[in-house]
Order: structure tokens, then C-alpha cells, then sequence
């Protein structure tokens, strides 16, 4: 472990290393000295400086303009540095991540989401596929099924609701769902036409599966 004074002056190489590379910015004064060391004891001096290098780094605006760097992204990258150094692959999920939070939504806290992509790296999907399933998609619950993490999983890991609950009280069915099949197979043996698909890709029932009797027979009208 180092010691206080070795802490401190590890700080101040570090933030002044910043304030050379940081194009834009004005000096950060000594005051930053102890974010630095808490950065250094939660992620290690190499981590740290190797973040600094990245963070420093030029970046443009899609209109070509150069922007500022930003101090805060620091601890960023050197979380992603020790991910990948714990777990190789975990770089190419957080870059995933930042891809989907551009497309589907924005939320800091989004660890559920790292954990579903650490989940698809484990099972072998590459980055490429990974890239594919965000520009194939609309919805970041398609993107992830895409990638093999199945809907039920996806939903009880984000919180969301695992039955779709349609208009009036029915409930909608996705066709690459099971339920959806039983559902077809049923309506195909009692009434000869198979389950209906709209442009949702699925159909709203009136129950999550069918029933295990028959359904009514509708009432023929008498002539009067």
C-alpha cells in the first residue's frame, strides 16, 4: 500500500498530467489532487493514468467541431480498464452499452443492461453481432432478444412487466413466443383458422394461453 505521501504525490502527477493534455480546460487547481487519490486507491495508479490518456484524448461533434474533454469521464474509463482486466470482452460490452443508450434511452444507472450484454459475451456473442442487433432494432428489448437473452429474462432484469396487457383486459402474445404456437394450434382445431398476427407481430388474447375446453358455440339466430 502506499503511503499518505506517496498517495498525495501520485495525485498531483496525475492531475497535473491532465492539465498538460487537456486541450480547452482551465487548470484544475490542487483542490483535484484528492479526487485523483480516491481514483488511484479505487482503480490503482496505471488504471488512472491510462484513463487520463483516453479522456484527454481529441473527440468532434458530428458537425466536425472539437470538444472540450471532460474530467468526469476519468473514473469512467478506468472502470471499463478494469472490467476488461478482470473479465477480457467486458470493454466491447460497455462500448455496446454507450450505443444503446444513443439509441433507446439515456439513464446512468444502468447496470441491468451491462449485466444482459456480459450475459450474451459469455454465450459467445461477438461485437459485430452485437452492432448488427442495435442497428437491426426499434425497441432495446428486440435488440437484446436478437442477441439470445429471452424476453422473460429480459423483462424481469429490467423491471418491466413479463405479460403485455392490451386493450380492454387481453393480453398480447408475440409470435415467437410459446404461448403464442399453443394458442394457434388451439384456434387451428376448433375453428379451423390458425391465430392472427398483426403488425405488432403477435395478437391480442384473451388470456396469456388458451383454455383446455372447447370454445363456446355461438348461438345460431332463428328467423323470426
Amino acid at each position: 500500500m502506499r503511503s499518505n505521501s506517496e498517495s498525495s504525490a501520485a495525485a498531483q502527477q496525475l492531475r497535473r498530467m491532465w492539465e498538460h493534455k487537456a486541450w480547452g480546460n482551465d487548470p484544475l487547481g490542487p483542490g483535484w489532487s484528492d479526487a485523483f487519490a480516491d481514483w488511484i486507491e479505487k482503480f490503482g495508479f496505471g488504471r488512472v493514468a491510462d484513463a487520463v490518456q483516453l479522456a484527454s484524448a481529441p473527440r468532434f461533434s458530428e458537425d466536425g467541431k472539437r470538444l472540450p474533454p471532460d474530467i468526469r469521464d476519468v473514473p469512467k474509463y478506468a472502470a471499463v480498464e478494469r472490467a476488461e482486466d478482470r473479465e477480457p470482452g467486458m470493454k466491447a460490452c460497455y462500448l455496446i452499452r454507450g450505443r444503446m443508450r444513443l439509441k433507446f434511452y439515456y439513464e446512468e444507472s444502468d447496470n441491468e443492461v451491462l449485466g444482459l450484454l456480459r450475459r450474451a459475451m459469455r454465450a459467445g456473442v461477438s461485437l459485430s453481432a452485437m452492432n448488427d442487433a442495435v442497428d437491426n432494432n426499434n425497441t432495446l428489448e428486440d435488440c437484446f432478444v436478437e442477441l439470445g437473452i429471452d424476453r422473460t429474462e429480459f423483462r424481469i432484469a429490467m423491471g418491466h412487466p413479463i405479460i403485455d396487457l392490451g386493450f380492454k383486459g387481453r393480453f398480447f402474445v408475440r409470435e415467437e413466443d410459446p404461448e403464442w404456437r399453443i394458442w394457434d394450434a388451439y384456434l387451428r382445431r376448433w375453428t379451423g383458422r390458425g391465430a392472427p398476427i398483426s403488425k405488432q407481430g403477435g395478437w391480442y388474447f384473451p388470456s396469456r394461453v388458451p383454455p383446455t375446453e372447447p370454445p363456446p358455440k355461438k348461438a345460431k339466430r332463428q328467423r323470426g
